[in-house]
């Protein structure tokens, strides 16, 4: 085998073996991972669904949830990114906050896609007329990000309880009571932490800062997840998404789950795709990767691409005549604007 080798080796070139000796030699520097984190379109999913005892109907259309692949970026996928429209790099402190591991952040995702589907379900059925209740035990701080004004106020692992007096018992109640306030206001969250084995009652005040992502989204500055969230559904819903991570499915997940349970198809056989976090009041929040979300929803021949609103000023530049993209901020809108676009 390696006489055979040899032999191939002396029959190249002297430019060809000069440049198979250089990839080989720097083929272990490009493997060392960058301070980068780069985005890159991901594939676009309809989730198998289990409804076990429910009726449900089938759809000839598409409710494309869209993603992205996320990873810390070696040297190699650095200077691809650089060559790549179609790739975005990202800080590390920016996706992985400070005393959070990649494997923590990947644990967090998971956790966060699962609440995400959870509430999709929630606002799906509500919207078809269930009274669906959720509760939770409080919102843990998993991570801090730098630069975060709570960074000194805040430790990983409080339980937070309130915002301005207002009882919030999951992340999603937290996200959607912190969007009725602007950034630049100051808000005091109520909290419990831990202190020499006793649960101690404290309070913070905190001025809210642009998300670091979204452009007028207010943020606080930290990761969070919801303790032992849970919701009263009237049959089982079970949303196999598989390792499949974060929140941004949210809104087509709750989309394809009215779709399946209304005999009506609001598709009308449309390709329709999308992205956008889904809250229990229905409300729809931004998400990143969006160009690359777009790029993979038009690979899908997505007729109709439904964004938030947050969102619509990075994606509107890649609208073209053949796919339409639609910024919406609730289900409801979602709904309307899917109606309008498949009775065409």
């Amino acid at each position: 085998m390696m006489n055979t080798i040899k032999s191939m080796f002396n029959r190249l070139s002297k430019t060809r073996k000069v440049l198979l000796i250089f990839f080989i030699s720097i083929m272990p520097i490009g493997l060392i991972k960058t301070d980068y984190y780069f985005m890159s379109p991901g594939p676009p999913y309809q989730w198998e669904i289990d409804y076990g005892t429910a009726d449900n109907f089938s759809f000839e259309g598409k409710l494309f949830q869209l993603t992205v692949r996320r990873d810390e970026a070696n040297i190699y996928v650095y200077a691809w990114s650089l060559l790549n429209d179609s790739y975005d790099l990202y800080p590390r402190e920016v996706i992985l906050p400070n005393g959070v591991t990649p494997k923590e952040l990947s644990e967090i995702s998971i956790q966060n896609m699962r609440t995400s589907e959870n509430v999709a379900i929630a606002v799906a059925l509500k919207n078809i007329g269930y009274d669906i209740e959720s509760k939770g035990d409080g919102v843990s701080v998993v991570g801090i990000l730098d630069d975060s004004p709570v960074q000194n106020k805040l430790q990983k692992g409080d339980l937070l309880k309130s915002i301005n007096a207002s009882e919030i018992s999951s992340a999603s109640e937290f996200i959607s009571t912190l969007r009725t306030y602007k950034i630049g206001e100051t808000v005091t969250i109520g909290l419990e932490r831990e202190i020499e084995g006793s649960i101690e009652q404290l309070y913070i005040d905190t001025t809210l800062i642009e998300h670091i992502e979204y452009e007028g989204e207010p943020m606080v500055g930290f990761l969070a997840t919801t303790v032992n969230e849970r919701f009263d559904f009237p049959f089982e819903i079970d949303i196999k998404t598989g390792n499949v991570g974060g929140p941004s499915a949210g809104l087509m997940m709750a989309l394809n789950v009215y779709n399946n349970l209304i005999p009506e198809d609001i598709t009308n056989s449309m390709i329709i795709a999308g992205t956008g976090t889904i809250e229990i009041d229905g409300s729809v929040g931004p998400v990143g990767g969006i160009k690359q979300k777009i790029i993979a929803a038009k690979r899908a021949g997505a007729e109709l691409i439904i964004v938030p609103v947050a969102n619509f000023e990075e994606a509107k530049v890649l609208e073209t005549d053949k796919t339409a993209i639609i910024a919406v901020d609730s289900f409801a809108e979602a709904l309307s604007v899917i109606s309008q676009y498949s009775s065409r």
